[in-house]
């Protein structure tokens, strides 16, 4: 986001990270609360916490003049801008949507369920313009904090590459071989990668040669899967390793992730701009990255092994689909996925205020 609205020509000016000296506290009891599987209070939402990021926030930002604020994901201090100055809030997900479906917030105390659903509110109230990437996030926004529809938009998210790969490279011709999968995610759980796993399983037990990288976590578990790689961790800032990544896109004819919590999914992005087209659950704000029949096929969220290998192996069958959902894949990451458009939309939004 920094990176977009500066090559829009707008000054930039980073007031974080922002200090609260009591933090390591509360991080060290929350640590404390896992371990014994302790309903916990999350650090960030200890009210002594948010006291000091919001006094620190506002001693900073008086400090710059700013003209706009924007503050991405920061309900911890948002609240606090002093009056006078726009605020312009971002972020994938509403508290409300969060509690109880993402795996961050599934322990939390009641004292910090309240603090959050306060800065929630209190944020949203505050900000002049609230930017979201999908539509399951801004319709709670206006659903259950009685957010001003007007002073919300929906602008999606963009791929997180440095440089994007060229069109004609990723949709040149296919690389000769079996059907190959590419799964890309921190967490094996959260994340499906055991779906994925019993995904490949099903398409080589009908008879499609399969192959399948699941690159990013390792599994609780070893397991043995004839096709199947895993690499646990690739850095995209080392040349070598990117070098590698950049091929597993290259190769694969699907991004599969059958994740079970996500409020948006920028991995999504980066696939299409490989055009590689993404099986994926409709869950959270995934449809807003991939869209049914253009950057990938979408499943129920309950969706099962055997859901998954029927849409891989009928459209990997179906070579005349397979082109248009790659094309339309890279299409989708060159007219919306991407932060260049992000940033002419929120710089346009932003000149208003």
């Amino acid at each position: 986001m920094s990176k977009s609205l500066a090559n829009e020509g707008h000054e930039v000016v980073h007031i974080g990270p922002l200090k609260a000296p009591i933090l390591p506290l509360y991080k060290a009891y929350s640590r404390f609360c896992r371990t014994f599987r302790i309903r916990g209070l999350s650090p960030f939402h200890a009210r002594p916490v948010v006291a000091q990021y919001a006094a620190d926030a506002v001693r900073r930002i008086r400090a710059v003049s700013p003209d706009i604020v924007l503050a991405p994901a920061g309900s911890t201090f948002a609240w606090s801008v002093p009056n006078g100055v726009p605020l312009v809030y971002a972020s994938d997900a509403t508290f409300r949507l969060v509690e109880d479906y993402h795996p961050n917030y599934r322990n939390l105390s009641r004292a910090a369920r309240e603090t959050a659903e306060r800065l929630e509110r209190d944020t949203i109230a505050r900000a002049d313009l609230l930017l979201y990437p999908s539509e399951w996030a801004a319709e709670s926004a206006v659903r259950d904090y009685g957010a001003d529809r007007a002073r919300v938009r929906i602008i999606p998210w963009g791929a997180n590459l440095e440089v994007a790969p060229d069109r004609d490279s990723v949709l040149g011709c296919r690389k000769p071989g079996p059907c190959r999968l590419l799964f890309i995610g921190a967490n094996w759980e959260d994340k499906g990668a055991d779906i994925a796993v019993e995904t490949l399983a099903e398409l080589r037990d009908r008879g499609v040669e399969t192959e399948l990288a699941i690159c990013g976590c390792t599994p609780p578990r070893p397991v043995t899967q004839q096709g199947l790689t895993i690499i646990p961790y690739l850095d995209k800032n080392d040349r070598e390793q990117r070098k590698r990544l950049d091929e597993l896109y290259r190769d694969a004819d699907f991004f599969l992730l059958p994740t079970r919590a996500d409020c948006y999914g920028i991995v999504f992005c980066e696939a299409a701009a490989h055009g590689v087209p993404s099986i994926a659950p409709a869950t959270g704000g995934v449809p807003s990255a991939v869209r049914d029949g253009e950057s990938g096929i979408l499943l129920p969220p309950n969706a099962t092994k055997a859901d998954y290998a029927t849409a891989i192996s009928e459209t990997f069958a179906n070579p005349g689909r397979m082109a248009r959902l790659r094309q339309s894949s890279r299409d989708a990451f060159e007219a919306r996925l991407n932060w260049q458009t992000w940033a002419q939309h929120v710089s346009h939004l932003i000149q208003a205020l």
